[in-house]
């Protein structure tokens, strides 16, 4: 299959036309033989994932995030970016970006998220003018529960440490969800009447100006986003029909670790200063 024919399926799947205003989305690396027979899909490109396209034979590679945000002013195998277009020109391996695209889907970012947490989706939190397709969620839990209990369950789909503020009355039912850095929909989740939004890269002082306004909860940007390339690949599956293959990507591309002491370590901690 040639790569602007598999650029053809998966827009007629997922509208590029609906991803947000000059979010760089389409092909970021041409090959010398244009070809996307085998497809590795991914959150976004590392050596790592590039080793593992390379190793599995694929010719192109779809990623969520796009490689390129700005224009090159020059391929620098020295920066990240540079590097990486470097290896993918190097193995002939083409890019094809999404993005948010994807977050607009219906079936998308964020309805996976929401479908892992057991939230019922009441509707696009911005709607777009395509019936369906929107950039965040507004979702409703079966019925309110306390945010102690609500941030254990996205504590357990999302596998991480969650930071978090109450919402006022310390019970959550409608919550709003931008998977990923959504902090610029702040004001779109308040004025939802949503009593709890779930995004990632909080700062310090937005969780100060959401007291007593709406709770906040942060379970981290990777770990919002780690069901997209299975979401992905379930989309676009049944419109191969065998002329391409698939796979989703082995590799965790998270950059970020996490330190901490479980609640006995931190008990002898203070014990020992004591």
């Amino acid at each position: 299959m040639l790569l602007r024919e598999f650029q053809h399926i998966v827009e007629s799947v997922i509208p590029f036309s609906e991803a947000m205003a000059g979010d760089v989305i389409g092909v970021h690396v041409d090959s010398k033989q244009s070809t996307a027979n085998h497809t590795l899909i991914c959150l976004e490109i590392t050596d790592e994932v590039i080793d593992e396209a390379v190793a599995m034979g694929c010719d192109s590679i779809l990623a969520f995030h796009p490689l390129i945000y700005m224009p090159l002013a020059r391929v620098d195998r020295a920066e990240r970016v540079g590097r990486l277009v470097s290896r993918l020109i190097e193995a002939d391996i083409a890019l094809l970006c999404i993005h948010t695209a994807f977050d607009a889907f219906p079936q998308g970012t964020n309805a996976l998220l929401s479908e892992r947490l057991g939230l019922k989706v009441v509707c696009p939190l911005r709607p777009l003018q395509r019936e369906g397709f929107g950039m965040g969620l507004v979702t409703e839990t079966s019925e309110p529960i306390a945010i102690e209990d609500f941030v254990e369950s996205v504590r357990h789909v999302c596998k991480s440490p969650v930071r978090y503020t109450k919402p006022p009355g310390g019970l959550v039912h409608k919550v709003a969800i931008v998977a990923g850095s959504g902090m610029q929909f702040y004001n779109d989740a308040v004025a939802s009447g949503a009593d709890t939004f779930i995004t990632a890269d909080i700062r310090y002082h937005g969780y100060h100006a959401a007291t007593n306004v709406i709770g906040l909860i942060d379970p981290g940007h990777y770990e919002m986003e780690q069901f997209v390339p299975e979401g992905i690949m379930n989309a676009l599956q049944s419109r191969m029909h065998g002329h391409a293959t698939l796979t989703v990507s082995s590799v965790v591309t998270n950059p970020i670790r996490h330190a901490f002491r479980t609640n006995s370590e931190y008990s002898q901690h203070h014990l020992g200063s004591a």
